[in-house]
Formats: structure tokens, sequence, C-alpha cells
């Protein structure tokens, strides 16, 4: 499976895409630094990272020069070779001890051989966790009209397919056209 990144700055006019890496950040300042710089002073940027089936990151730089990052999911972002850009949001993750002080740790075994046997004969799909945890500002593009709520109900309905919800977004804000066309 393949990573998809590419940064878009919006000049006014619509967004463009910047000549700029992503893998080229070693954590969130660089990343912001490098957007900062090509999308000029007065100008908001978007940083779009996306793992085919997987998950995607976004991180927009206001023209007020606020950084808001959304993950749509925790774990697969702590995989990935992006891990040090969100290191921030990984480390704010609470241990499962604190999570669920209730929970009992301990795995019962109260499978049947006959469970077992059913289990093998399946054929092996990829695994989507339906209770992965998202991270950030899920109001990143309130402003231009994606709620915080239909972000979240995106990211859950389409676990599977990231890039769908990175097209909503970006239909919604102005910028599906370009991400497309650098795809």
């Amino acid at each position: 499976m393949s990573y998809f990144t590419e940064i878009l700055a919006d000049s006014g006019d619509g967004f463009r895409a910047l000549d700029v890496d992503v893998r080229d950040a070693n954590d969130l300042d660089d990343l912001v630094d490098m957007m900062r710089s090509a999308a000029g002073d007065d100008g908001e940027a978007v940083a779009v990272i996306e793992h085919e089936d997987e998950w995607f990151g976004l991180v927009r730089l206001c023209a007020d020069n606020e950084v808001k990052v959304f993950l749509s999911d925790l774990a697969a972002v702590e995989a990935s070779p992006f891990a040090e850009i969100f290191a921030d949001f990984l480390d704010s993750r609470p241990d499962a001890y604190e999570a669920e002080p209730e929970e009992d740790f301990g795995a019962e075994e109260d499978e049947t051989e006959a469970d077992e046997d059913e289990d093998d004969a399946e054929v092996e799909m990829l695994e989507f966790d339906a209770d992965a945890e998202w991270a950030g500002d899920p109001d990143i593009y309130t402003d231009r009209g994606v709620p915080a709520a239909t972000l979240i109900d995106q990211v859950e309905s389409y676990r599977s397919d990231p890039a769908r919800v990175v097209a909503h977004v970006g239909e919604t804000v102005g910028f599906a056209d370009q991400l497309e066309a650098a795809r």
C-alpha cells in the first residue's frame, strides 16, 4: 500500500499544488515551516497525507498562523513513517490503565475448537478497526463548511476509504480538483 502526500496553498483565487515534499519534514514544526514558506505570509495551506485504505491526516495552516491537525486513525499513524511528524498527538493518548481503569486486562479463553476451525476456514481479509481512535481538531474546516460532527461521521462511516473522506473535505473547502490532479 502506498502513501500519497501533497501540500496545497490557497492563494485567494483557489488552491494550487506546492512543490514541497512532506517526507522532508522531521516533525510538525518542520512541516508547518515548509507550508508557511511555500504558501507565503498571508495565505493558507493544507498538507494531505493518505495511506491507501487505512488512514489520512490533514494539517491546516490558517491565515492567522494557527495550525490545526486531524488524524483519522492514531494506531495506523503510529505505525507509519509519518509518526515523528505527529508525535505530539501520539504521545497524548491515554495509557490503557488510564482510559479504562475498571477493565480486566486478562484474556478470556472460552473459545471452543469449533470456533477455531471456523476461523481457519475463513479467507484472510484486511480488518479495519471499527473503534479506531481519531485525534486532533475535528473542527479543522468548520469555518469552511465541514462541521466537526460531519468529519467524524465521515471518518467512522468510511474507515476503509480515507480518500473518500479527504475528497469530501476537498469538495467542500475547494481543493478537490487540485488534489485529484496531483494524484
